[in-house]
């Protein structure tokens, strides 16, 4: 029979509500200490969205032992309910129903959410080794999953990997660019808001782009106007999705002596059989001057049509012009 708050008594809460005081008091002497001895996440701490020492301590065994089957366990797992006596374990599991099954035979209920799953229990007594071993038989029951464990996407795992930075230096440099792009973004929604406050009035450049400037990401605006300016119109550009190329497209081509400037500086020239034309590049670091150096010196090496650049035609575009249209 599986316990409710109404079914311990008192005296049995209060151990409960003891306990966890304890198991937190230690947690955070844990992560005090490693914030200031060490603050740079390891490969599987950036997995977990969490340093190790963010988990109730009861808890580590079984983190490690379900990270092996490909689970990663969320730090909010352990002591819950409004007493306390109920435990938790937190994540992305991928239950079937004869694990639901094998679970609920040893007493613990699922609860699903949006992106995660919880399982839950409610010990008999408040000691901990007794905790422990009842996540072991869950840990059992739970099956190898192929594959290795995906990163944690909860709110306080993205925002943990944006905080802490690896000393790695190739995970240290993936994750700055992680930031850098989420930083990015923040930025054109910051500036579309204010623009679209005190000058919603499209310019004929914006007009042919089918964009406002603040669209764009900060570092690629000027090097876009030039390129308008000398004729070439773009149609979208900046980061590549989940990952750290930077790349401008267009129905333009380019002479082969203009692209072999480009190939000379590190830049990929792309062009497909209707002319239409990629350029992209890595950057050698998330520096966002140096990124907008490299793609004005890009767009320098563009030379001038002597005509006006031809509106960019994607349906982006198209709905832009009708929607912001001057009067």
């Amino acid at each position: 029979m599986v316990k409710t708050l109404q079914s311990y008594p008192q005296k049995e809460l209060e151990q409960f509500s003891h306990l966890r005081d304890k198991t937190e008091q230690l947690r955070v002497a844990k992560i005090q200490h490693r914030l200031a001895v060490n603050p740079y996440p390891t490969v599987r701490e950036s997995i977990l969205g969490a340093f190790v020492e963010m988990y109730e301590p009861h808890l580590l065994p079984i983190m490690r032992m379900l990270l092996k089957k490909g689970y990663v366990v969320e730090k909010s797992s352990g002591f819950c309910g409004e007493g306390f006596n109920c435990q938790t374990l937190d994540g992305s599991f991928s239950i079937d129903f004869i694990t639901i099954n094998k679970l609920a035979k040893i007493g613990v209920k699922i609860h699903s959410r949006i992106q995660s799953k919880s399982m839950r229990f409610w010990p008999e007594i408040a000691d901990l080794r007794t905790i422990q071993k009842k996540y072991l038989q869950i840990a059992d029951v739970l099956p190898q999953r192929n594959g290795p464990p995906e990163p944690s996407l909860t709110s306080d795992a993205v925002e943990f990997r944006r905080t802490y930075v690896p000393s790695n230096a190739t995970l240290k440099k993936k994750r700055l660019f992680e930031i850098l792009q989420f930083n990015l973004q923040n930025k054109i929604l910051s500036d579309v808001k204010k623009r679209l406050k005190t000058n919603p009035i499209p310019t004929q450049a914006e007009m042919a782009l089918g964009m406002f400037m603040e669209m764009v990401e900060p570092q690629l605006r000027e090097a876009i106007l030039i390129l308008y300016k000398k004729g070439y119109s773009t149609d979208v550009s900046g980061f590549i999705e989940k990952n750290d190329y930077q790349f401008i497209e267009g129905d333009f081509t380019l002479e082969p002596s203009v692209a072999d400037k480009l190939i000379f500086i590190g830049v990929i020239v792309e062009t497909n059989r209707s002319g239409y034309t990629r350029l992209q590049f890595l950057p050698d670091s998330p520096n966002l001057e140096n990124i907008r150096d490299k793609w004005i010196k890009i767009a320098s090496f563009f030379p001038k049509k002597g005509k006006r650049a031809q509106q960019s035609m994607t349906l982006r575009a198209r709905e832009f012009r009708i929607k912001y249209r001057p009067s």
